[in-house]
């Protein structure tokens, strides 16, 4: 068969990158419910156990293409096309800011924070709107996850004021 006739080889590789963080994180969901109650155990095992199962299934399906000739690794395709590549890196580097901020700024400061710079990154282009979008996201957050839902979310000067001032109302 000529070069011209042989079919295209199928690009993998950044197709890869959800498959390969979802392994890691039933893994780590896996460790965390350890010390839970035997029903919630069981759950995350059978969640885990099926996504770790589809994953590798999708791996040795992935890896017999590539010996078979009809496949090429190729990461290029994970930052996407040239001229969008800074704003992507902008994201991930917001991503890693906030988990590094949010144990010391709290939930809700830390979600602003992100939401703002994250709208502006994104091209919305008026401060105030991407300050009213951040303002309107994060307290609805504060009120769905911390007030309403009661989840243990990290406490910061926000979370500390508000609780002082209900404090003071009985």
């Amino acid at each position: 068969m000529s070069e011209e006739n042989k079919p295209a080889r199928k690009r993998v590789g950044a197709d890869l990158l959800i498959p390969v963080v979802g392994t890691l994180y039933a893994g780590y969901y896996v460790y965390s419910v350890w010390d839970f109650p035997p029903e919630a155990q069981r759950s995350g095992f059978f969640l885990a156990a099926l996504l770790v199962g589809l994953c590798v299934i999708l791996f040795l399906r992935t890896a017999l293409l590539h010996f078979a000739g009809r496949a090429e690794w190729e990461f290029s395709s994970l930052l996407g096309p040239r001229e969008g590549r800074m704003g992507r890196i902008g994201f991930v580097a917001l991503i890693f800011a906030y988990l590094l901020v949010v144990r010391h700024a709290g939930f809700t400061l830390t979600t602003f924070a992100f939401l703002f710079a994250g709208s502006l990154l994104g091209g919305i282009g008026s401060l105030r709107k991407a300050a009213i979008f951040a303002f309107v996201t994060a307290i609805s957050g504060w009120l769905f996850f911390i007030v309403i839902l009661g989840t243990r979310f990290p406490r910061g000067p926000f979370e500390n004021l508000v609780t002082m001032v209900v404090a003071t109302w009985n």
